[in-house]
């Protein structure tokens, strides 16, 4: 039997992302494994692995919109921006005589909401050519990390005991909430680090349904398997989708454009899920315009149907 599908997986304290691609290769007999998002050793939460076929519908996953936890602390920086870095500075808003109020930190908040300009932390995961930034600053290199936009939703605080602040964070992808914690802190006019960092949605997926992976290690495979993954098409299930029947249907298997009727097929340009007449899924599609010929799939994914 071949595994396809997305497995939400809890991701647990200390593990690396990749440590979990390995475990799940050997628990599921398969390479064919990769996951959506990194999560640093010091966060929990949802993690997304795609096995056999889903593999190549990760990015789709990946870019959806997230939410988390995040537990401040306030007063210490950190050279990292979180646990694991190495404490470089303590300001005098860490004593508990002294420390931002909670109305203090609720105005300044709406400043990171929206598309803001984040500069990620040095020790990261970000490439510079073609090494991660922070195997350069272990080697006390110098680092000039670029500015970007990403887009941050909504913050709220959910509890606040000086200095330790939680807020729940919704955003877009490629937002550092390491990044998010200090700025919110140096916008007080303080220091500040991320002491823990939970994942509690991408996309669809949420910690109600993830997976223990040792729960994983104590069940049969591929036995269990349809009882802990979720079907590709399912779990790219935000994407608009279109029907193709007949002579379609075998021209798309073919990766043949396939012409359809104006308003069917979504945004040009943004990708479709494509599905059978049966309902089977057959893979991703781009509807472009094509003037006298009207709008065109023009095939990104096909899926065999074997």
């Amino acid at each position: 039997m071949e595994l396809h599908g997305f497995v939400n997986i809890d991701k647990p304290l200390g593990w690396t992302s990749h440590d979990i691609v390995g475990r799940l290769r050997r628990i599921l007999g398969t390479r064919k494994i990769g996951h959506a998002g990194t999560l640093d050793p010091a966060a929990t939460g949802v993690l997304i692995a795609g096995v056999g076929r889903a593999t190549r519908f990760l990015d789709y996953v990946q870019y959806e919109s997230k939410s988390y936890l995040a537990h401040v602390v306030l007063g210490v920086g950190s050279e990292s921006s979180d646990i694991d870095g190495r404490v470089l500075t303590r300001s005098e808003t860490a004593h508990a005589d002294n420390p931002p109020s909670r109305a203090d930190i609720e105005l300044i908040l709406p400043e990171f909401i929206g598309d803001i300009d984040q500069v990620p932390p040095k020790y990261s995961a970000i490439k510079q050519d073609g090494e991660p930034i922070y195997r350069k600053m272990r080697r006390g290199e110098d680092v000039d990390v670029p500015v970007r936009q990403v887009r941050v939703d909504a913050i709220e605080v959910l509890e606040y005991s000086p200095p330790d602040l939680v807020l729940a964070v919704d955003c877009g992808s490629g937002v550092y909430i390491r990044s998010l914690a200090r700025d919110i802190a140096e916008q007080l006019g303080n220091e500040g680090y991320l002491h823990h960092l939970v994942r509690t949605r991408v996309g669809q997926f949420d910690l109600s349904s993830t997976f223990d992976i040792h729960a994983l290690c104590e069940m049969e495979f591929p036995q269990s398997w349809t009882s802990v993954a979720t079907a590709i098409d399912i779990g790219i299930g935000h994407l608009p989708a279109v029907v193709v029947n007949g002579d379609d249907r075998i021209a798309w298997y073919h990766g043949r454009s396939i012409h359809v009727r104006s308003g069917s097929a979504g945004e040009m340009g943004e990708p479709v899920r494509v599905l059978a007449g049966d309902g089977s899924f057959v893979g991703l599609a781009t509807p472009e315009n094509s003037g006298a010929a009207g709008i065109v799939l023009r095939p990104r994914i096909v899926v065999p149907q074997h």
